[in-house]
């Protein structure tokens, strides 16, 4: 259980939750897989191919310290982008979202932690957004358009389509229950 989770679960009703898909970092990884391939192809034919370049120019070219030095270069850069991988691994899996019957609740970040508590009377909108890779893998992003300077913006989410109903009906609900309280205390009067 996640740490809003059990913060909010024990004093008021989770209406539904995101999970976040991994989905998001595949471009890292294929271009940590293109390194890696370039970097295997080098440390293994290194010598094959500065002999095939020898063989074919007529040429003693001494490519050997430059291809050695590309070799370091590559790894370091995808040993850089590995990292990366890593990174976004650690910050995806600390990102929450919650949807209670008054607040969608919003946590992310690893080191620096940001919430925040968006009321579901400030909703105006929820959009969802799929691209041809999200709709592949059943993921999305979502934008909460609130009363706020900027939009909250969530990227990967499963089943986006179906959270960003659930948030507006959710909305929808509450305000017709502020509308049906209004009218009992206007007629009361």
């Amino acid at each position: 259980m996640k740490t809003l989770e059990r913060k909010y679960s024990k004093s008021e009703r989770i209406v539904a939750k995101a999970k976040f898909s991994a989905w998001v970092f595949l471009r890292q990884v294929i271009i940590a897989l293109i390194l890696g391939g370039i970097i295997a192809v080098l440390w293994i034919f290194g010598a094959k191919i500065i002999g095939f370049i020898n063989d074919k120019l007529n040429q003693h070219i001494a490519l050997a310290t430059y291809i050695k030095g590309l070799k370091w270069a590559i790894l370091g850069s995808a040993g850089f982008v590995l990292f990366l991988v890593v990174i976004q691994a650690i910050s995806l899996y600390s990102k929450e979202l919650i949807v209670t019957e008054d607040k969608v609740v919003l946590r992310y970040g690893v080191f620096d932690v940001q919430n925040a508590i968006i009321p579901l009377s400030e909703i105006r909108i929820v959009e969802s957004k799929h691209r041809l890779f999200q709709r592949i893998g059943h993921t999305g992003d979502i934008s909460i358009i609130s009363d706020a300077e900027k939009p909250y913006m969530l990227k990967g989410v499963v089943a986006a389509d179906r959270l960003a109903r659930r948030i507006m009906k959710q909305v929808n609900y509450n305000k017709k229950n502020a509308e049906r309280k209004m009218r009992i205390v206007l007629a009361a009067q």
